[in-house]
């Protein structure tokens, strides 16, 4: 049988402790600035909106269930990801931004108000799946006052 040579247990080490310090380092090099993060949040929100203005749109008359279902797949990404939007420094300090400093201040109240947007989502996106108008437009509903109800408290007027 022929002999096959392995990596030492030490030069393994080695080789995956030098891959997980490239991977940070170009990870921090790219780390993106407040105002970047903030600009990013700008971006995630619109299309957020966008998704939302399309459910909205197909709640009169008949539906497009097409049109919702993509609008419910950026609806579900936004509810489980939103949490990373704001991090600590991205706040007025940083620059212009709706964002409420209580956002960060009061952040287990505003944790609250995002997961109550989140466990309303997937009546909607059921909603959409079963082809259910009604069932769209009641859900809509909820996921809408979900959002009032953190706007109300986490962000300024226009």
């Amino acid at each position: 049988m022929p002999s096959q040579r392995y990596a030492s247990p030490t030069l393994k080490t080695r080789i995956s402790v030098i891959a997980l310090v490239a991977s940070a380092v170009s990870v921090a090099a790219y780390a993106a600035t407040p105002v970047e993060i903030q600009k990013e949040r700008h971006e995630h929100f619109e299309a957020l909106g966008d998704a939302f203005k399309a459910v909205r749109d197909n709640t009169k008359g008949s539906p497009d269930f097409a049109a919702l279902d993509k609008a419910v797949v950026v609806i579900e990404k936004a509810s489980k990801d939103m949490g990373n939007w704001f991090p600590q420094g991205t706040g007025p300090e940083a620059g212009k931004t709706r964002a409420l400093p209580e956002v960060w201040s009061k952040s287990a109240d505003f944790s609250a108000a995002q997961k109550q947007f989140a466990e309303k989502v997937p009546a909607l996106s059921a909603a959409v799946k079963a082809k259910d108008a009604d069932a769209v437009g009641k859900a809509f509903k909820d996921v809408g006052g979900a959002c009032k109800n953190c706007h109300e408290t986490f962000r300024a007027p226009e």
